[in-house]
């Protein structure tokens, strides 16, 4: 399984998203201003549409 980067989107980090992109990686997106909203995690299929390979 692909190790999955945490981001949160109140303070985005550019570098760990294109690298997790890069690598093959998956995105889990949380806000750390809104702790009561789940986080949503980026699944292959998504990180896939996100390196342009679905089209």
């Amino acid at each position: 399984m692909s190790e999955v980067t945490r981001i949160d989107m109140a303070a985005l980090n550019g570098e760990a998203i294109q690298e997790a992109v890069d690598n093959g990686g998956r995105l889990e997106l949380h806000d750390s201003t809104r702790p009561d909203v789940a986080p949503i995690v980026l699944d292959d299929f998504l990180m896939a549409v996100m390196r342009g390979e679905v089209a």
